[in-house]
């Protein structure tokens, strides 16, 4: 059946949600341009197809941003035949407790430090003209209707009797309390036969369940399709698209579909509706183009190319994951319409669409539907035509063409003021689409015109600690004071080596001079380096290259690179964290060749990062607590095994007293249980810090990264339950005591400040921990970094449990000094650097060395 044949009900997207033993893996990006220390930055290896999963019907499907299923819109005010009760709402305020997280010792959240700011937030509230309660009621149908799409079907009919109310295909969700209780209506099925529906009451759908922010996210989600816009689902929840704003970059062969996304969910004291800008970039060339490129007979390279992208039809703008390549059947094969007759893609895509298909020999593509499709009645598998299909998201060549990304960004990244006007221009849009005000009315539900303002504060400035002085730093940035200033510790370079080819030596000598020099300056003690030449830059060269430089007990070795090219770069990795443990620094040859006026910084960097692979650390921060271990963890897939995953620690130790760091990775199965691991690893940092300080520590304040939202849970009890319980076990009445954060990097969440009338980005150190936070959450927000282009991002940080006796404030406090610490980057970054080292160290294992490194350096920062 072909994507359209589909009763008008188009398929979705299959989302990969995190599973408990790998959570996803998000790179924390800094935003800066001018300090980032990436020259021995891992090449990455983005996949394409990043686009959006298609649409959910109108009748019915997945229940907003936050998860379950939801029913569909069945509205109406026909006759009442059935009586029916308005009913009374109780109080002014919903808690949707969905995972209570907040600890029970916690009676405030609210910090106190820093200067008032006054901010504006992506929230617009969501408020109620009169005051009603929802009552849900079972369905049963005799005989029993297997699917729910037809039992929706049913349903619908019955809307004059039932008035305005919701069916997911088991409950109906109404305002009305009917009078008879069980209430029989009678109907016919699809074989024209007597069919008996009894609906019979259920309960209050309190504002304590979750599926009252369900029940409001599908109508607001109905209000918003009378404004005709594609809709797809995404990681966040159901996604708008706008065709008519689709931007061309021609030169690019790229188009950008601006949309929104929207999640309802009760606040602190108030229920609101977040919108945030999104955009899908499609590829002008198709399917059919890639099978041209590589011959459709080479079945395998086919497979390889095309299965798991995700495409966008050009006659619907639908968007579908391809699973498979079905070789059997091609464009003038045949279907069965609805109506049982046989009809040909050609003839179809003739009649319905005027379309002309070119080439009737090419093989069809395969979406399957999913689980969620299956419980939603939607079981067909949709056939795809290759050249009708366009391809979305980047390739990885695409994200390396510097002039493609810059045209892009023009577009994708909004500044403050822009972006505001598109939120108030979308709130516009519904209220004046009488159709959408049509249904909220219905429900007798009002979207507020203007954003929500709320109150937050900006922590004091941190002082950067060089090892001759302090500085304050503008805009979160002290790439300019590096060079200025002697490193905080600094090690001694007397025995190490330079890997490079013969035709590059002469631009690395020269190199070697400026870094050196620069060395002195900052009190480095840095010898020449002994080079070792080679002929050719096959792997095998460097990896003999590399022996030779293990067998002469080497402090460090640099090697420079040609090209970027991932299998030569894992290959050496391995051999230097694996087989032959040694500190690396990875160059390549075009850094080098770069105009002297920069060189001296990248020189810097490079200097920097070295220095911090042997053991030392070029700058700090003061911090006001002592015997306090900070850790991270973040999770990744192997590229190369998606049965397994790689979970990195890192932890520091008592940062008054020494900067050091202790990390350890783990190799997860799927399914198994991450805390196992998790508590094994973090004994091992924890032996470490005894060791180094002859005590355990009094706090350890741990940040997780890499949780979804529907694995908080999970989480909780198991992870940190498990990892509390081994602690009292191993220590006893020495424990020390546990603070444990999950930190989110991709929200939705954005923040303005209105500056002389102009609509910007908050500053560095911006915290909001009320208005827009979670009541059953103790959550905060830090704005951490600052950016010239775009919108900044908050980071999330959820404290689900917490024994340590700190006031808010000093968790906050905390929190932000450690964003400071990323010494692959001379300024704040979005998360704290334990959690942004995990994530380095995470990803470096999972993508290129696929195995666990050595023992041998986990003192010591040589993954970055």
């Amino acid at each position: 059946r072909p994507s359209h044949e589909q009763s008008n009900r188009p398929p979705q997207q299959h989302q990969q949600q995190p599973s408990r033993s790998a959570p996803q893996s998000s790179r924390s990006t800094p935003q800066h341009s001018s300090s980032r220390m990436s020259v021995d930055e891992a090449p990455t290896s983005s996949r394409g197809g990043n686009g959006s999963g298609g649409a959910i019907p109108k009748s019915g499907g997945n229940g907003g941003s936050n998860g379950g299923r939801g029913g569909g819109t069945n509205g109406g005010n026909g006759s009442q035949n059935v009586d029916a009760q308005r009913g009374a709402r109780r109080g002014n305020r919903a808690i949707c407790d969905l995972v209570r997280t907040r600890p029970e010792n916690q009676n405030s959240k609210k910090g106190s430090s820093g200067t008032q700011i006054t901010l504006t937030a992506n929230y617009f509230k969501l408020a109620s003209q009169s005051k009603w309660n929802l009552y849900k009621y079972r369905v049963d149908f005799s005989p029993d209707i297997e699917t729910t799409f037809a039992r929706k079907a049913v349903m619908r009919r019955q809307m004059p009797k039932l008035g305005q109310h919701l069916f997911d295909g088991t409950m109906i969700f109404s305002p009305f309390r009917y009078q008879n209780d069980p209430t029989q209506l009678v109907d016919r099925d699809a074989n024209d036969q007597p069919l008996q529906i009894t609906i019979k009451f259920a309960g209050e759908l309190l504002y304590t369940d979750f599926g009252y922010m369900q029940v409001l996210n599908i109508i607001m989600r109905t209000a918003i399709e009378k404004l005709h816009l594609v809709k797809a689902y995404g990681t966040n929840g159901m996604r708008y698209f706008d065709p008519q704003q689709t931007i061309e970059l021609r030169a690019h062969n790229l188009q950008i579909m601006p949309g929104f996304s929207n999640a309802i969910r009760q606040h602190e004291t108030q229920i609101m509706i977040c919108t945030e800008l999104t955009h899908k970039v499609i590829r002008m060339d198709t399917c059919y183009s890639a099978l041209q490129r590589i011959g459709a007979r080479d079945r395998d390279a086919v497979m390889r190319e095309l299965v798991g992208k995700t495409i966008v039809t050009e006659y619907n703008n639908q968007t579908y994951r391809i699973d498979d390549i079905d070789f059997s059947q091609n464009a003038s094969s045949t279907f069965k319409l609805k109506s049982g007759e046989d009809i040909s893609f050609l003839q179809y895509f003739r009649d319905k669409y005027n379309i002309t298909i070119r080439d009737t020999k090419q093989v069809l593509l395969v979406s399957r539907p999913k689980a969620k499709d299956v419980r939603g009645g939607r079981n067909e598998v949709v056939n795809l035509i290759p050249e009708l299909c366009r391809f979305t998201g980047l390739t990885d060549e695409m994200r390396s063409n510097f002039r493609l990304m810059s045209d892009m960004a023009q577009h994708t990244r909004i500044n403050p003021d822009r972006r505001v006007a598109k939120y108030l221009e979308f709130n516009r849009r519904i209220r004046n689409e009488p159709q959408s005000v049509e249904v909220l009315n219905k429900w007798q539900m009002r979207l507020e015109p203007e954003l929500v303002q709320l109150a937050g504060r900006v922590l004091p400035a941190e002082k950067i600690v060089f090892g001759n002085r302090e500085c304050e730093p503008r805009f979160a940035d002290w790439t300019g004071e590096i060079t200025k200033n002697i490193l905080f510790q600094s090690g001694q370079f007397k025995n190490w080596h330079c890997i490079c080819t013969q035709r590059d030596q002469n631009t690395v000598r020269a190199f070697m001079g400026i870094m050196m020099n620069l060395a002195r300056d900052m009190k480095v003690q840095m010898s020449e380096p002994r080079f070792v030449t080679i002929q050719d830059v096959r792997v095998n060269s460097y990896l003999q290259a590399l022996d030779g430089v293990y067998n002469d007990s080497s402090q460090m070795v640099m090697v420079v690179m040609p090209t970027l090219d991932a299998h030569r770069y894992g290959s050496i990795k391995k051999q230097t964290l694996c087989r032959r443990p040694m500190p690396s620094q990875g160059v390549l040859t075009k850094v080098l060749q770069k105009e002297p006026r920069v060189l001296r910084t990248v020189a810097a960097k490079i200097l920097i990062q070295m220095n911090c692979k042997i053991g030392n650390a070029p700058w700090t921060v003061k911090f006001p607590l002592s015997d306090t271990m900070t850790v991270g963890f973040d999770v990744t897939y192997d590229t190369a095994d998606k049965s397994k995953s790689y979970g990195a620690l890192v932890a520091t130790m008592d940062l008054r007293r020494v900067n050091s760091y202790y990390s350890t990775v783990s190799q997860h199965r799927h399914g198994e249980e991450m805390s196992n691991f998790l508590v094994v690893n973090m004994l091992k940092a924890l032996k470490q810090y005894e060791h180094v300080h002859q005590s355990v520590p009094k706090r350890i304040i741990f940040y997780r990264d890499g949780v979804g939202e529907g694995d908080i849970s999970h989480v909780r009890e198991f992870e940190v339950q498990k990892l509390r319980d081994d602690l009292r076990s191993m220590y006893k009445e020495r424990a020390p005591l546990l603070t444990f954060i999950i930190v989110t990097k991709r929200i939705n969440t954005r923040l303005f400040t209105n500056m002389r009338g102009q609509i910007s980005n908050p500053p560095p150190g911006t915290v909001v921990d009320d208005v827009i936070t979670l009541p059953e959450r103790y959550d905060f927000f830090i704005v951490s970094q600052s950016t010239k282009q775009g919108t900044i991002s908050p980071t999330n940080y959820n404290v689900i449990f917490d024994e340590s006796g700190l006031p808010p404030d000093r968790i906050q406090l905390w929190t932000y000094k450690m964003t400071h610490l990323y010494y692959n980057w001379s300024g704040n970054v979005k998360v704290p650097a334990v959690c942004q080292y995990a994530h380095k160290l995470a990803f470096l294992v999972g993508q290129y060395v696929h195995q666990l490194p050595s023992e041998e350096c986990a003192n010591l920062l040589y993954f970055l």
